[in-house]
């Protein structure tokens, strides 16, 4: 019981570290979006690829924050497991501790061979249902307004059109690319709502 107390406030420990990475993170991707609306626009001389950039450096801080949040998620799970079996068992004097308990086999199976336990693109639905579907939006938004207003204001569809492309490639293919990076979050979005199961609920098996 001492050695799992140790390891109990070890894993705390180690957890809290991971959120405050994926917190760190956060505060990064919020930072930069504000950065680019308010350089983007006290600026008239710069276009609106600028914002296209914006984009692409918020994707990379999520691809990053999405790895931190699997480890988060990886220790965090430990720490579940003895919360709702040594904790509680200690509470509630039902403590087991006998040879083949499940969250003991649990616990030195992860140990033995750690693993994560979700995949990727759930953990960039997740993070991208948090937090990051705002940031893109704003982003969106404030990229389709400076094609409004940069470098005249845009007064028909054709003006917008011709003002949205980039170099050689037409206004219709930059915005058609948008609505599909669009419709790609939403999809994210969809799979970020969904419950995983399985490992997400902790019981023992009866």
């Amino acid at each position: 019981i001492t050695a799992l107390a140790h390891y109990y406030r070890a894993e705390v420990t180690r957890s809290l570290a991971w959120r405050s990475r994926l917190d760190l993170t956060t505060n990064w991707s919020v930072g930069t979006t504000a950065a680019f609306l308010g350089f983007g626009f006290s600026h008239p001389e710069i276009t609106h690829a600028f914002f296209l950039f914006g984009i692409a450096i918020a994707y990379i801080l999520l691809f990053v924050e999405a790895r931190r949040y699997r480890f988060y998620d990886a220790y965090e799970y430990r720490v579940r497991l003895l919360n709702q079996h040594f904790i509680y068992g200690i509470l509630n004097n039902r403590l087991k501790m006998e040879d083949g308990a499940y969250w003991l086999a649990e616990i030195a199976s992860d140990l033995r061979y750690p693993q994560y336990k979700m995949d990727r693109v759930y953990a960039l639905a997740r993070r991208i249902y948090s937090n990051y579907i705002y940031l893109f939006l704003v982003l969106i938004a404030g990229w389709l307004l400076k094609i409004k207003i940069h470098p005249a204001s845009a007064e028909t569809w054709d003006q917008y059109l011709q003002q949205a492309s980039l170099g050689k490639i037409p206004g219709w293919s930059v915005l058609l690319f948008i609505l599909l990076f669009f419709i790609h979050l939403l999809i994210f979005l969809v799979i970020g709502r969904r419950k995983r199961g399985g490992r997400d609920v902790f019981f023992s098996p009866t």
